[in-house]
């Protein structure tokens, strides 16, 4: 085995979503600045709820008072921020933590990204093409490209010897997470503000990647053919980082010709796109907002823009936002981006992308 110690910094808002949403005045309350998420068996058990005269009982952000939000037993952890609306049963996504409340990053955000990023930059490396793509469902019509580049089933894939670990950080209960106003962003228009826990920026989590040496030993190659694809995972930092620029450079693009109120963002792409880079570091965007073009083939499928439509209107890939016109063909693929959003006399500015990470690998 090759064992790599790995470093995770995020530089923006990051969420991994564990499936959940928190309910405003059963899950969590909000006041003043704050999101406190509830401990519902120890509030329970001090208050003991009394229903009213209905037969209906109180939800327990009710039984919350201004005094209690000093007793730390009432409460699992608490959030910079607050949800935009104040309506009972308001939404928020949850981030993925474990058992102790405690925040992580699965191994399998991070190698996704990674796979991403090997894929696209071995696609002139291997014998595919866009015209490999078939089937009715979109959630496996690539599945033909990535097995002529991978490998032809789980037992024969490349990346079956790359493996990676959770990644831990801050060990106190919802360490370092907010409370995230996030929207979905086109060119003119916020829409579809969403609520959810992420990961502030500026903070470091830890684990390792390991390449299983054995899968490319002179017994395994007549079975599993992985050795002349080695070198991918030796340059994994290179290929990951390529990918990044490349998509980086775009997105700033996007954000520089689109409404005024997105220019923070414009600028924080220009900034990651001058960022000096060592050999064994990448700018990598996983979680929550990656968008179409971080889980794809991304500029491989958009190079016949005819055959392109056919696969975009095929697999009904574009939905419109609410309030926008119908998608053209030849009109921009994706429309839209999500963004964390800044919320001022009720004017809503985008601060920031989720997802940006920069990884850091050393060899133990």
């Amino acid at each position: 085995m090759t064992v790599y110690n790995v470093t995770l910094k995020t530089l923006c808002p990051l969420h991994i979503g564990d499936g959940d949403e928190l309910k405003q005045d059963f899950d969590f309350v909000a006041r003043g600045n704050r999101t406190y998420r509830i401990n519902e068996d120890a509030l329970l058990t001090a208050k003991v709820p009394i229903p009213d005269s209905g037969g209906r009982y109180p939800t327990p952000g009710a039984l919350i008072l201004e005094s209690d939000l000093a007793n730390e037993d009432f409460f699992r952890y608490t959030l910079k921020g607050i949800p935009r609306s104040a309506k009972t049963d308001a939404r928020v996504k949850s981030f993925i933590k474990d058992i102790y409340d405690r925040p992580y990053i699965p191994g399998s955000s991070l190698k996704g990204a990674l796979r991403t990023a090997l894929g696209w930059t071995a696609w002139k490396e291997t014998n595919v093409s866009v015209n490999d793509i078939s089937g009715r469902s979109r959630s496996w019509a690539g599945q033909p490209l990535e097995r002529k580049i991978f490998g032809a089933n789980p037992n024969m894939d490349l990346l079956r010897a790359l493996h990676v670990s959770d990644l831990f950080g801050p060990q106190q209960p919802g360490g370092r997470l907010m409370l995230v106003n996030a929207q979905v962003l086109t060119k003119k228009s916020a829409d579809s503000p969403i609520e959810l826990e992420a990961i502030a920026g500026d903070v470091t989590f830890s684990g390792s990647i390991t390449i299983d040496d054995a899968l490319f030993s002179p017994m395994a190659e007549p079975i599993l053919h992985f050795s002349n694809r080695r070198r991918w995972l030796d340059e994994m930092m290179k290929r990951a980082q390529a990918h990044s620029l490349a998509r980086i450079n775009e997105l700033a693009d996007w954000f520089e010709s689109s409404s005024e109120n997105y220019h923070a963002v414009a600028r924080f792409y220009r900034q990651l796109a001058g960022a000096g880079i060592a050999e064994n570091q990448a700018l990598v965007q996983i979680g929550w907002g990656s968008g179409w073009d971080g889980k794809t083939f991304w500029t491989h499928l958009q190079q016949d823009q005819n055959r392109f439509e056919r696969i975009v209107q095929d697999y009904r890939l574009h939905k419109a936002a609410r309030n926008s016109p119908p998608r053209k063909p030849g009109d921009s693929f994706p429309r839209s981006k999500r963004a964390a959003m800044i919320i001022k006399d009720r004017v809503a500015t985008a601060a920031a992308p989720f997802g940006w990470v920069l990884i850091e690998m050393e060899k133990k």
